[in-house]
């Protein structure tokens, strides 16, 4: 089943009357819709819902490349000419205009297709500013959405528009993108700009924008020029957004955090910390029976979600979703080792030979996640509840050395030369080993030989057109660097 199977496509009309007047398709050349009202802004939005975008225009023609699908809407049905202006799109209602992605997925559930860019962040200029005297908080405190329905078979043209929804920000969401702000905004002091990651933040991060030497900037107190970043919304708060606010289904997830005063004061993270400190030192066991827990694949990560007062795993609690933050648990031993490393999922081969670094899989992967490490220590044969981190992949660390294990994979990849020696069953592979790199190193994660992904050139010494599947895992001597 598809979301068309259940929405039907009423036939599209050119005229858009509102209080009678005429405005989008029909508008004269000469209207500015700058300087239409909400009501009006929404209105004309509505119209468009469930139509295509050749549908809305002839001009849909033009359609070619990221980013034109919302300087079409712009143009050809609110009349608003492409501009770099610092103020909101409709300047009279202060509400900024976005048109962006959603796709179905294979469970039939919808999710964001990508983060919403916002505006590109001048870095001296920002550094003058307070939150509320922001380029983000000035563009974007009230965002009018159009989200359209990505289909990888179709054109951009043919790409439905299916849902409106007007974005103010709750009190509690307020709050952590404030902070989010304001951890942008310290490193644009610092002259840190070129430091940034996405990970660093909960919902409100700031993204590449343009990676080339031309997309460069000045930054403030520093000589060292910084990538192009803009403010964005994270892909997984769109994704939650579009589930629980935009479609009506009333999806709703449970907050661990219901004390706005609380999360303004010491912030999340502090939050979860002083929640879960009183439990450090209890056993795995102990803390079961106490919550009335069974055995299951994830019974850490629901250990943590019943100490923090919820039901269910913590991933899926309304600030983790919102903000894309990965429960690992960390198992230590009683001479503070840690045996195992940290796997990640897998990769598809024929995948990462056609990626470049930068748009990579693995790269956004580390680069718009948070981790929350559950870590637990053994004694007398049991483990005990020790500690938490949050962590996130710092740029340095992800564009030197996970970028060199990146690089030599899909090296060995697109030439064929995966297995290095056969003995007996056993493939010996050429794919980075821990001891080649002090950050990761790639070896298999699949069910059995047999869980395989075809391979885009076949294995030169084996001939082999598929291979047992692959990830990128952490070494445990990394790992144990972070938390200690």
């Amino acid at each position: 089943m598809t979301i068309h199977d259940t929405i039907s496509i009423p036939k599209f009309s050119r005229l858009i009357k509102i209080e009678n007047r005429k405005w989008g398709l029909c508008m004269n050349d000469n209207f500015d819709g700058r300087f239409l009202s909400e009501e009006e802004i929404i209105s004309i939005g509505k119209s468009l819902l469930k139509k295509t975008f050749k549908q809305i225009s002839d001009t849909s023609s033009k359609l070619s490349k990221k980013g034109s699908i919302g300087n079409f809407i712009e143009e050809e049905v609110y009349h608003i000419r492409p501009n770099s202006r610092p103020e909101p799109d409709f300047v009279d209602a202060g509400i900024e205009l976005k048109v962006t992605p959603f796709r179905m997925n294979n469970d039939n559930s919808i999710s964001a297709k990508e983060r919403l860019v916002l505006n590109i962040i001048n870095y001296i200029e920002e550094a003058k500013k307070s939150f509320y005297t922001s380029s983000f908080w000035n563009k974007n405190s009230k965002i009018y959405l159009l989200f359209y329905l990505w289909e990888s078979n179709k054109t951009q043209k043919d790409f439905y528009v299916m849902f409106d929804y007007l974005l103010t920000y709750s009190e509690e969401d307020l709050i952590i993108i404030k902070k989010d702000w304001e951890i942008i905004h310290q490193k644009i002091l610092e002259g840190k700009a070129h430091e940034i990651s996405e990970a660093d933040t909960m919902y409100l991060a700031a993204c590449t924008k343009g990676v080339n030497r031309k997309s460069l900037r000045k930054q403030y107190k520093s000589d060292i020029l910084a990538k192009q970043r803009a403010y964005s919304l994270k892909t997984s708060y769109m994704t939650h957004l579009l589930r629980t606010k935009v479609t009506n289904k009333q999806e709703t997830a449970i907050r661990i955090i219901t004390d706005a005063l609380e999360l303004e004061r010491i912030g999340f993270e502090q939050v979860i910390y002083q929640k879960l400190k009183p439990y450090f030192g209890r056993s795995t066991d102990e803390l079961k029976r106490t919550f009335n827990i069974g055995e299951s694949k994830n019974v850490n990560e629901i250990i943590v979600a019943r100490l923090l007062g919820v039901e269910g795993r913590v991933s899926h609690t309304d600030e983790f979703m919102k903000a894309n933050i990965i429960p690992k648990t960390i198992r230590l031993e009683e001479d503070g080792r840690m045996i195992e490393s940290m796997s990640f999922p897998t990769f598809k081969f024929e995948q990462i030979v056609e990626e470049n670094w930068i748009d990579s899989e693995l790269r956004d992967y580390f680069d718009t996640s948070k981790f929350l490490f559950i870590i637990f220590k053994k004694r007398a044969d049991e483990y005990y509840f020790h500690d938490i981190k949050f962590w996130n992949m710092p740029l340095s660390i992800l564009d030197s050395e996970v970028k060199a294990v990146w690089l030599h994979t899909q090296d060995i990849v697109k030439s064929g030369n995966i297995v290095r020696e056969v003995r007996g069953n056993t493939y010996y592979t050429n794919f980075s080993k821990k001891n080649d790199n002090p950050v990761m190193h790639v070896r298999p994660h699949a069910k059995n030989r047999l869980d395989v992904y075809p391979l885009p050139i076949k294995d030169k010494l084996t001939n082999l057109t598929e291979f047992t599947k692959q990830c990128f895992w952490l070494n445990n001597n990394y790992i144990l660097e972070i938390i200690n």
